[in-house]
């Protein structure tokens, strides 16, 4: 589980950087809400009830108590800041803005403007600064500046924006959580039903229907929308070429990524990168 915050600490901050990343386990907080601002990278994020992605200039918002798992979307190098505020000093948060949305605001991936990520960044740093100064008032500081902060990504959330793919999970079942896992993690060895459910130590029939039971579509359809999701990310990027990002996600030529793609989205790749780069 993530470290508990230190007795003397209601409010806890950091900045790293992260290559190739996955969490090795399910964690929940015991006694702290978590605000992560991704800076680069692109991660998944797979939790007991909604799985759902997040890319540079996103904030998540994960309660105390809500098991999770998150895991790399990309090569791009993870950078992240992580602000940790003790239950206790985030309830009056909760108690002006309500139950409601604050449930909104932990369900999904939180998108900004260019200009408010800026903006967010300079007061990650400006809290981190605060952070390590250790002065007898640098937590009282930095409370005031927590919720500061707060309303700014509230008040900034661009509206109307939904994460790209966010799917909703039926029940949830540590196995199909590792199978979520190891589809990530081995995406251009193109992992099987079969390797999958050895993976987990089931038979294939068994996994194939459990799997279905609790994500609510088929293990195939669902390492099709993983793939062609990995392949927006490269073509997004614009470092590798067609042939290249099929290979990487496990296909056997541009071609057919050409055609599950146009299939899905309704142009092709080629298309696809055009639009998204500068």
């Amino acid at each position: 589980m993530p470290l508990p915050l230190l007795p003397d600490e209601n409010v806890y901050i950091d900045h790293k950087i992260l290559y190739n990343y996955s969490m090795p386990a399910m964690q929940s907080a015991s006694d702290h809400y978590n605000i992560g601002f991704i800076v680069s990278g692109d991660r998944r994020w797979i939790s007991r009830d909604i799985i759902r992605t997040g890319h540079a200039g996103d904030i998540g918002i994960a309660r105390p108590g809500v098991y999770h798992r998150n895991c790399s979307m990309s090569d791009t190098p993870y950078e992240r800041y992580v602000l940790k505020v003790r239950s206790e000093i985030f309830q009056p948060v909760i108690d002006i803005i309500g139950e409601e949305t604050m449930n909104s605001l932990c369900s999904s991936y939180l998108h900004y403007s260019q200009e408010s990520q800026n903006t967010i960044r300079e007061m990650y740093e400006d809290m981190l600064a605060e952070y390590n100064k250790k002065t007898p008032a640098s937590q009282l500081i930095l409370q005031g500046m927590v919720y500061k902060f707060f309303f700014y990504i509230c008040d900034n959330i661009i509206p109307g924006e939904e994460d790209r793919d966010i799917h909703h999970l039926n029940a949830f079942d540590t196995r199909i959580q590792e199978a979520l896992i190891y589809v990530e993690n081995n995406l251009a060895e193109g992992p099987s039903i079969e390797d999958t459910s050895a993976h987990v130590s089931l038979s294939p029939s068994h996994f194939s229907r459990l799997f279905k039971n609790v994500t609510g579509t088929s293990y195939s359809d669902y390492v099709s929308e993983v793939r062609l999701e990995h392949a927006m990310i490269m073509l997004e990027l614009g470092e590798k070429t067609i042939s290249d990002i099929a290979e990487a996600i496990g296909l056997s030529s541009g071609n057919y990524l050409c055609a599950l793609f146009k299939k899905k989205y309704g142009i092709t790749p080629s298309e696809f990168r055009k639009s998204h780069l500068p």
